[in-house]
């Protein structure tokens, strides 16, 4: 899943490459050019020739070092295929690059990433691959005097001699630049956030508040919110009543099943890698326990569940929004130490019941953050979202566990849970299967691909849900969905399909236990989920923390600072 392909420059975030086979810069600045900036001329054969090569790379580290580009080639044969001894090859075969530095020290940058250039999945744990071939090091440390690159070329096929041109990676960037919003104009910290253009409503969290102003009745126990009884039923054309849900902690989160998910921490707390974005401002710190200890655990068939609460949006406004944007400050926490470590040798093997005839990995991954929803009792969780049953938007996260030290270990991998939209939608646009370029952050140009544990990124999502009718098929697929980090565009996906008419049930309740599809399938809430899994329960202690929420029917942008 992780590293390059003729496809991506990282398939597992979804950052993909401007042309098939990759982009790179030639020795005369031209992208796609033909002029290596080195070329290893190698033998004629014999095929199973097995002879180390080495080329002078001064020119193109020195490149990469003044102008501060990934230490990253694309090896390409200009003639007869050649396979070298890769990252995993052990020993004397692995492909090195030395450097002396102009004060005379000498080093030999580390060799962390080889694969081939194949469609596909990612191939970068072979011992030998076929070129061409990617090839990263380790960043040269100090001015560079000269560079040399060693690969030891293990089959030499086609019986004449070919030159291995060597090539600058040139990876598609994002340069978007930042984009501000209504937020410009609340004044510093958000001062003034609820008074701005289109805002709906906002938590703030500074110092002095409790728990109480942002959360209903925290610790005090939990409320159906999948029961129509809960709400006010002139949702469903019935005779007002205002004591009712959504008026009912209007502009607070109401836990559905989960009490005490939340403790509010002000900016002097210090725990799991906190720092205050801002002083005077604290945050709201969710805790997910860790549940499985070892190898061989009888599991069961569910995940691990850590926030499950909703902000409900006003009653003009409840089932009826087609259009939100939501922005907060999000700080992935170190509740094990100061770094975030995963190592794939550490994932365990679990089992659902006793007797069970094989294992199955943890997960190590799950749902996360603030989204809209409009889940109901027939549709909008896990595989069933679409159509007129409901549906919800909620983040997907995956630790990386890789563990190479490169740029994809010390966070988690966010996106869209898309997978939930499946059997439900219309089959053109089922999106269960969809690939990481189609639902994750990376897809940009790299940029949001890894959230990175103990800093404070501001999240910004938009919804456009797609138009509905009555009339036949339901739908026009004229959805939208798009994703911010910092202020810069990561994400952005049209012409999607999220509901359509008619509504199940025809909208009405009929069990005051049940929850029912609502009016036109609009935006019904923010929904907080937070879980481990899949089925299968969190062996980490994970903290994360949000402050400075706001949510409305404009773009929000940064906090003005």
């Amino acid at each position: 899943m992780v590293g390059p392909t003729a496809e991506f420059v990282d398939r597992y975030v979804g950052w993909t490459w401007d042309r098939a086979g990759g982009d790179w810069l030639d020795a005369n600045g031209v992208r796609w050019g033909n002029q290596g900036w080195a070329g290893i001329v190698t033998d004629s054969g014999p095929l199973d020739l097995v002879k180390r090569y080495e080329v002078d790379l001064t020119t193109l580290i020195r490149k990469v070092q003044t102008e501060r580009r990934w230490c990253a080639f694309i090896l390409r044969p200009l003639g007869v295929a050649r396979k070298m001894a890769g990252l995993w090859a052990g020993g004397e075969r692995i492909p090195t690059l030395m450097v002396r530095y102009t004060d005379g020290s000498q080093a030999s940058l580390a060799c962390t990433l080889t694969a081939p250039v194949i469609s596909g999945l990612p191939q970068a744990t072979l011992a030998e691959l076929p070129m061409p071939a990617f090839i990263e090091f380790a960043p040269p440390t100090k001015a560079v005097q000269s560079a040399t690159l060693a690969l030891t070329v293990v089959q030499h096929s086609g019986g004449s001699a070919s030159t291995i041109a060597v090539m600058l990676a040139d990876p598609p960037l994002n340069r978007d630049p930042v984009q501000q919003g209504v937020a410009q104009s609340a004044g510093g910290l958000d001062v003034n956030i609820l008074q701005a253009r289109g805002i709906i409503g906002a938590q703030r969290y500074p110092d002095g508040g409790r728990l109480e102003d942002y959360v209903a009745a925290p610790g005090s126990g939990t409320i159906n919110t999948y029961a129509s009884r809960e709400f006010d039923p002139a949702l469903w054309g019935g005779t007002p009543d205002t004591t009712k849900l959504p008026h009912r902690h209007l502009g607070k989160f109401v836990t559905a099943n989960i009490d005490n998910w939340a403790t509010l921490v002000d900016s002097s707390f210090r725990g799991e890698g906190f720092q205050p974005l801002v002083s005077g401002m604290g945050a709201l710190r969710m805790f997910m326990p860790k549940q499985v200890s070892q190898d061989g655990e009888v599991v069961g068939y569910s995940g691990t569940g850590a926030a499950n609460a909703s902000i409900f949006m006003p009653e003009p406004l409840f089932g009826r929004l087609p259009r939100i944007f939501v922005r907060y400050y999000f700080r992935l926490g170190t509740p094990e130490g100061d770094r975030y470590v995963r190592n794939s040798k550490d994932r365990l093997q679990v089992y659902k019941e006793a007797g069970q005839k094989g294992p199955e990995w943890e997960d190590w991954g799950g749902k996360f953050g603030l989204m809209p929803d409009h889940t109901s009792t027939y549709g909008g969780t896990t595989g069933s979202s679409g159509g007129g049953g409901g549906w919800q938007m909620r983040l997907a996260w995956q630790d990386s566990d890789s563990d190479t030290n490169g740029p994809n270990d010390g966070g988690i991998r966010p996106g869209f849970h898309l997978f939930d939209f499946g059997v439900k939608q219309p089959a053109s646009h089922n999106y269960s299967g969809d690939n990481a370029d189609k639902t994750m952050w990376g897809q940009r140009g790299g940029l949001g691909g890894i959230l990175y544990a103990n800093q404070w990124y501001c999240i910004e999502t938009e919804l456009k849900l797609n138009t509905v009718m009555d009339a036949a098929p339901g739908y026009v697929a004229d959805g939208e969905l798009r994703a911010w980090l910092d202020g810069r565009l990561v994400f952005e996906r049209t012409g999607m399909v999220f509901r359509s008419k008619p509504l199940a049930l025809g909208g009405i309740p009929n069990n005051p236990a049940e929850m029912p599809p609502v009016r036109d399938l609009g935006v019904r809430a923010l929904w907080m989920n937070w879980y481990h899994g899949g089925v299968v329960k969190n062996s980490l202690p994970r903290s994360m923390f949000m402050t400075a929420l706001a949510y409305g029917t404009e773009y929000i942008g940064p906090m003005q600072f």
